[in-house]
């Protein structure tokens, strides 16, 4: 049996090893001439730069896929201090804290926040994470004896008011939403449980960075036996009440099952409308993740960071505002992160910097340079480093559209207010195409890299268990 990934991004790589290993022979198909879509890598001269992906937490879930698929572990490093936050106004630092696992004191409300979002956690990885998720599910006797630690119906923000009364505090417990293509005052208080993730679980990173990670599982398919086709776009998909091939130009590509792990707006300009989730109407209706103005700077000077830094200037829902209205953010009230990998990764040759802005998906940004500007001067400002750019890539909304056919250049597909959690994201399996499936960070469990691995290991066994029927 033949299953054709589409899209070679960390779901795509991931799916097409794990369908592999159990016995399908796979071919995938990638528009850019590299594998790792939002998570590969460039250099130039001696900086290199991990693209987007920065984050590596949630350590179980990686142990879980490459034992399934009978594969050594990626080799990692913790990153110490976890982060570190700076709070104050453009060029002016009013607070600042570096955050060290298990950092808190454990003891009053602290000992409780940690309790509760450690619990939170651990029923989410062993009743719900790995499957997807249906309505009746949120029935769960456990979640029903247990509202108050497993809070449905809330937001982050107010779930986090009922441990933490000052600023500082709200915010290092609110910035993880950001990974999830929200903002602490829409996405539901469960998702408290990333902060466990970060300060119980730990902030790793993967040898050679994201894009090792991206490599290791190219290699590891091609040692499988997986086909690689670079810079072949679909951009046709023949349908005949099952898919019968996807069409990149003037080749064709058939196969016995197809996952698409692409844009899921964009695979559904590729589909009869009858296929379809019913047209411009429905996507105009979803609430999508921020986009991002994303800084590649090589610099050569004194960098005074640790490897992960959050800075949030002014009114933070004045930032969070402006995204979800479609509006420029105000440079008085605007957040940013910062990465700095040789802070936990000697071995890179050159000192690279990534600034990310989350900004609203669709709007376009002429003066795009001014805000770069901004952050960089106030991140020296703020850390006390002293440095020049000797290299400068920007990457916005409409590379995004350019690279992935991303929707309306959104940096992450759906975000994950409560309408559009768990059996409410989009599904895996095409509703009216039986040997059609979608993986990544559209569908369950949702954003981020251990999700989209988790994605991949349910959608596996949906393709193994349509292929018995």
């Amino acid at each position: 049996m033949k299953a054709v990934v589409v899209g070679a991004g960390i779901g795509g790589l991931s799916t097409a090893l794990y369908l592999q290993k159990k016995g399908l022979q796979v071919t995938v198909l990638e528009k850019l001439d590299r594998p790792g879509g939002r998570a590969r890598g460039f250099s130039h001269g001696e900086f290199s730069f991990d693209m987007g992906p920065s984050w590596y937490l949630m350590p179980e879930v990686f142990e879980r896929f490459y034992r399934e698929v009978g594969e050594e572990l990626p080799r990692v490093k913790e990153v110490d201090p976890l982060f570190s936050l700076y709070t104050g106004k453009l060029n002016l630092d009013e607070k600042h804290g570096d955050f060290r696992k298990d950092s808190f004191p454990l003891s009053g409300e602290v000992k409780k926040y940690m309790d509760d979002t450690r619990f939170m956690y651990d029923l989410a990885m062993e009743r719900f994470l790995f499957k997807e998720m249906k309505f009746s599910d949120f029935l769960d006797p456990m979640i029903l004896r247990n509202l108050g630690r497993f809070p449905i119906f809330s937001s982050l923000d107010s779930f986090n008011r009922k441990y933490f009364t000052d600023d500082f505090s709200l915010k290092s417990m609110g910035f993880s939403s950001v990974f999830l293509g929200g903002s602490p005052f829409n996405t539901p208080a469960v998702y408290a449980m990333v902060n466990y993730a970060i300060f119980g679980k730990g902030v790793y990173y993967p040898e050679g960075g994201f894009a090792g990670m991206v490599q290791r599982l190219y290699d590891l398919c091609k040692r499988a036996g997986v086909e690689f086709k670079f810079n072949h776009e679909v951009s046709k998909v023949d349908v005949d009440e099952s898919v019968v091939a996807v069409r990149s130009g003037d080749e064709r590509e058939e196969g016995d099952v197809f996952i698409f792990n692409m844009d899921y707006h964009y695979a559904d300009t590729l589909l009869p409308f009858e296929y379809t989730m019913r047209g411009e109407s429905f996507w105009e209706r979803k609430k999508l993740s921020p986009s991002a103005i994303l800084a590649y700077l090589g610099v050569e000077g004194e960098v005074k960071a640790p490897h992960h830094t959050i800075v949030i200037n002014g009114n933070w829902k004045v930032h969070f505002d402006s995204i979800s209205q479609g509006k420029e953010p105000d440079p008085q009230n605007m957040s940013y992160y910062v990465s700095y990998r040789k802070a936990t990764d000697d071995s890179l040759k050159g000192d690279d910097l990534v600034f990310l802005i989350p900004v609203s998906p669709g709007l376009l940004f002429p003066q795009y340079q001014n805000f770069v500007d901004l952050v960089v001067k106030d991140f020296m400002v703020k850390t006390g480093s002293k440095f020049q750019v000797k290299f400068q890539r920007v990457y916005r909304s409409i590379n995004f559209e350019e690279d992935y056919n991303s929707y309306k250049g959104t940096a992450f597909g759906i975000s994950h207010t409560l309408d559009q959690t768990g059996p409410f994201r989009l599904p895996m399996r095409n509703r009216k195409i039986p040997n059609l499936f979608y993986v990544g960070q559209y569908t369950q469990p949702g954003i981020g890299v251990p999700m989209v691995t988790i994605s991949s290991m349910i959608v596996g066994e949906k393709v193994l268990n349509s292929l018995k029927k």
